[in-house]
């Protein structure tokens, strides 16, 4: 009876064991950031794409500010 136990126990963690361990496909990135009027920083912790996200985004609004900040400006008209 305990060798068909162990032998079921055997069986059933085989698969488990076989199977490959999966690689993470994204890093875990920690900053340190300060908020505005702090001295004592923040760590942040996220994921690789997503600190590329936060800095494609912040180039984007600083981006259209630019665009937009100077558009009325050049027609010479006051109104």
């Amino acid at each position: 009876m305990l060798f068909v136990a162990a032998l079921m126990f055997a069986q059933s963690a085989a698969p488990a064991a076989a199977a490959p361990a999966q690689k993470p496909t994204a890093k875990v990135e920690c900053r340190l950031e300060r908020e505005v009027g702090s001295r004592i920083p923040t760590k942040i912790c996220r994921l690789d794409k997503e600190w590329e996200l936060l800095a494609k985004d912040a180039q984007d609004d600083l981006r259209n500010s630019r665009n937009s900040h100077g558009a009325g400006m050049s027609s010479g008209d006051p109104r």
